[in-house]
């Protein structure tokens, strides 16, 4: 599809102007996309696999606060499944029918994440020569998860603290004062507690955050979930791999039982593919 066209010579500030409207048209497309494909299929908490006692007490725990708009703070080791748990949160709220955007907060530099997050205008550094928003503004009314929170340098962090108290943002570069109506859900995998005594993260966010905080246990703590969580990943991957496989061998199983799975259930689910599609 064509979105636009330049003519010879070609003028370098015109070409960067119609790479950033094709950059936002991706951006925008991506979003509905992905809006589309949750609408089709809500999600809800019985599709996270956990019949633990504290899988139960935490699926307790979620029934009652993702129908408000309390800022949700989930904790848990890395690939225990944080950002499934937002997106439950998100679907069963009433909210869903909005935006669920999402954010790695440790994938950006400091200097990229500002502008991914709160937007900039024109001029507002190199290489900005057009306005553009930060996620926040497209998740008005809907879910932002801002993942691996605790990576956020501390001029970020007062940014978010204003938003969630004033409900208010500007763009980089910018003086026009933006009003949101956001939830917003954090997790880490990191000990906010001991940052906040090293001075490294804000407590008064820290309690802005963690309205309701949500630990998610690691599978070593949940090892009479794994039974389950192998065969749904193994019928997953037998399934998109196109192999006739039809189920573990009961030895596979009481080894899985016995490892640590320092990985999760990242390192799992990996682990499942893996032997899947080395079976002939």
């Amino acid at each position: 599809m064509v979105i636009d066209y330049i003519t010879k010579p070609v003028d370098i500030e015109e070409l960067k102007l119609i790479i950033d409207k094709a950059l936002d048209l991706r951006q925008l497309r991506e979003e509905n996309e992905q809006l589309r494909n949750r609408l089709q299929e809500r999600f809800s908490f019985d599709k996270i696999i956990g019949n633990s006692p504290v899988m139960q007490e935490m699926f307790n725990t979620l029934a009652l606060v993702a129908p408000s708009d309390a800022t949700v703070l989930v904790t848990g080791e890395s690939g225990t499944g944080k950002e499934l748990i937002a997106n439950a949160l998100h679907e069963n709220s009433k909210r869903h029918d909005f935006p669920f955007i999402k954010i790695n907060c440790a994938a950006l530099h400091e200097n990229l994440l500002e502008s991914e997050l709160f937007g900039h205008e024109q001029g507002a550094f190199t290489g900005a020569t057009s306005q553009r928003k930060g996620r926040f503004e497209p998740a008005h009314q809907g879910t932002l998860f801002l993942d691996e929170i605790g990576d956020l340098s501390l001029t970020t962090q007062a940014k978010i603290l204003r938003v969630l108290q004033e409900g208010e943002l500007e763009r980089l570069g910018g003086n026009q004062t933006i009003s949101v109506d956001v939830r917003l859900v954090a997790a880490t995998h990191k000990d906010l507690q001991a940052m906040i005594q090293e001075s490294t993260f804000r407590q008064d966010l820290f309690f802005r955050l963690s309205v309701v905080p949500v630990h998610l246990p690691p599978l070593r703590e949940r090892s009479t979930d794994i039974p389950d969580l192998s065969r749904h990943f193994f019928q997953k991957h037998a399934i998109k791999n196109r192999k006739d496989i039809k189920r573990f061998h009961p030895e596979v199983l009481n080894i899985f039982m016995r490892y640590n799975w320092p990985g999760n259930i990242r390192e799992l689910e990996n682990t499942i593919e893996r032997v899947v599609i080395l079976c002939w």
